[in-house]
């Protein structure tokens, strides 16, 4: 594998020549990172400078039909630089820095913002007043472009005010089950949100992706419980005060196995009963679910893939699928919600992490 250097959408490529290690966390629901070690040369230093663009030659298609039309996916930008010297290496030059998807985090929602409909077009509509044509010119990023719309259906009432968008992306998708990415192709930036396919036994649209050390596909697994200040049912406390405020409930846990909290949706407004009571309580319920996700025991998968076995990667499952697991502890089915790639001197790998998950009955 080979890294490259863009120095913007349709700059120069420079090859990275020497690379001692490299290492490429790509995020499904989160933003992306990387961290790279490169000799120090001056060459070195004067090329990976910040804001610098770098893309794998693994992740740059053309397409056959336009060869002008170049698409680089899993972009990382160099955001801090850090030179040493010693005695043994002489200078090393260690880059790090977030995904592409970082720059929707340089904006917020600016102004008081009601959503309702579809969870697709609701992120659109925020990417589109935010990002693409707000008001203020100079809130504009330039070349920053939607991927056409895939039609999903699941619905959202609520409200946004202030609200860095990239941490409202991550909460939001992740409830949702939807991934986002930002990358570039034809010289613009592209928004996308997907949905992963699902390669689990419950459905018969694709062949199941099963990882087992049974079936001497996965090398290492572990599994991770943790439930520390959690809470099951909520009590959603709106507008108003005393026995004037506007509340809600969520939750359907009950008797020993309930625990309950409170959640402060006072900052969701009903701009002065411009918005029906129904639809304000539809509001506090989403704002409540998209707190209460963060309150939730969290179980978690991981596990090193055996990359010789049955199936490959980014040809039968791709990052944000959902896969079954199976061992002698756990028969579940689970998404893939983050992929490293690290490369030394010792070889390369690839290490899922798979997200929270459901045990088959």
């Amino acid at each position: 594998m080979e890294i490259y250097a863009l120095k913007g959408l349709n700059g120069e490529v420079n090859i990275i020549d020497t690379f001692q290690s490299v290492i490429w966390n790509m995020q499904f629901f989160d933003v992306s990172d990387f961290e790279l070690v490169v000799p120090g040369t001056a060459d070195n230093f004067a090329l990976l400078t910040k804001g610098t663009l770098l893309v794998r030659s693994t992740d740059i298609s053309v397409d056959p039909e336009d060869p002008t039309k170049v698409t680089y996916k899993n972009v990382m930008r160099i955001q801090d630089r850090n030179l040493t010297f010693d005695i043994e290496d002489g200078w090393i030059l260690t880059l790090t820095g977030p995904g592409l998807k970082k720059i929707v985090g340089q904006r917020i929602v600016w102004q008081q913002t009601n959503l309702s409909g579809t969870v697709e077009n609701a992120i659109r509509q925020v990417i589109t007043e935010n990002i693409i044509s707000p008001s203020d010119p100079a809130r504009v990023i330039p070349d920053f472009t939607l991927a056409p719309a895939k039609g999903y259906t699941d619905q959202i009432e609520a409200q946004l005010f202030s609200e860095n968008i990239a941490d409202w992306l991550v909460n939001t998708c992740e409830l949702y089950g939807y991934g986002w990415d930002v990358y570039i192709s034809a010289g613009k930036y592209v928004f996308e949100i997907a949905k992963g396919t699902d390669r689990t036994y419950d459905q018969n649209v694709v062949t199941p992706v099963v990882f087992s050390m049974e079936y001497d596909n996965m090398i290492a697994a572990g599994y991770q419980e943790i439930a520390e200040e959690t809470f099951n049912a909520a009590l959603i406390g709106g507008e108003g005060d005393g026995t004037d405020q506007i509340t809600e409930t969520i939750g359907t846990a009950s008797g020993i196995d309930r625990s309950e909290g409170y959640i402060d949706a006072s900052s969701v407004s009903s701009n002065g009963e411009i918005i029906t009571l129904e639809t304000y309580k539809q509001m506090l319920q989403a704002y409540g679910a998209s707190e209460m996700v963060k309150k939730q025991d969290k179980q978690q998968l991981s596990g090193e893939i055996n990359h010789n076995g049955l199936y490959k990667l980014n040809e039968d499952y791709f990052l944000g699928d959902i896969v079954q697991i199976r061992s002698q502890y756990y028969d579940a089915k689970t998404r893939i919600i983050e992929l490293i790639y690290s490369e030394d001197e010792n070889g390369s790998v690839t290490l899922p992490t798979f997200g929270a998950w459901q045990e088959d009955e």
